[in-house]
């Protein structure tokens, strides 16, 4: 992919169905009461990833993000690439069970809960990875991606992941379910997704820092700065 700059340049690490326009993006407007210890935990855990993210890729250079260590592993660009991609097919549904719970009605006072199978899931989202499994061809990202794209569009994605946990606020995020991550029998409820895709982000870092960490990873100094953080 080419370098280039603009909201145009971050549209085509989304084209095809599912993918968030960068341009378009935009978040529900956030209940004005305040946040709640869990939802402000939410707010945290993405912020946390943006930050990681930042500091993995500081001073690289495009050789370096997309370096591999061998055929069939990813690098430091596919392993945020990846992020992106299904963070961004994410958003719509969550958009949609924002909606839902609203229209329903459903408001909650009290601390969040997390059922037993949306723990198990959390778990396995988180790193160290207990069992690899293998991610759905249209969640492979594109190989040769200049940092100067993906990374910003990664920060952009947790700001707007933070930005949709807040217009839950008052919401009972755990009575809309949401279908994700090719599950069949169990929809997780938007509370319980919120969670395993801040294990997922956590997860696919690890994976990243482990690319820089590998004995073979090309040294030397880096071709140019990390973009900075986009405005929140």
């Amino acid at each position: 992919m080419a370098k280039g700059s603009g909201a145009g340049d971050l549209d085509e690490l989304f084209v095809g169905p599912g993918r968030r326009s960068a341009a378009a993006a935009g978040a529900p407007k956030a209940d004005p009461g305040g946040l709640s210890a869990d939802l402000n935990g939410l707010v945290r855990q993405y912020e946390d990833v943006g930050r990681e993210a930042e500091r993995i890729a500081s001073g690289l250079s495009d050789r370096q993000f997309n370096w591999r260590s061998s055929s069939g592993r990813w690098s430091i660009a596919e392993c945020f690439g990846h992020l992106n991609i299904v963070g961004s097919e994410l958003l719509p549904r969550i958009d949609g069970a924002i909606g839902q719970a609203r229209g329903h009605a459903w408001y909650r006072k009290g601390p969040l809960r997390v059922g037993f199978v949306g723990r198990r899931l959390i778990a396995a989202a988180e790193p160290p990875a207990r069992r690899k499994r293998r991610a759905r061809p249209d969640h492979v990202a594109a190989g040769d991606q200049a940092i100067d794209l993906v990374l910003p569009a990664l920060l952009d994605l947790n700001r707007q992941l933070g930005m949709r946990a807040k217009a839950a606020s008052g919401l009972d995020i755990t009575r809309p379910k949401v279908t994700a991550f090719g599950a069949r029998v169990f929809r997780p409820s938007l509370y319980e997704l919120f969670l395993v895709l801040a294990a997922h982000e956590r997860r696919h870092l690890r994976q990243a820092q482990a690319v820089k960490d590998d004995p073979g990873f090309p040294r030397g100094r880096a071709a140019g700065p990390v973009a900075p953080r986009p405005p929140r």
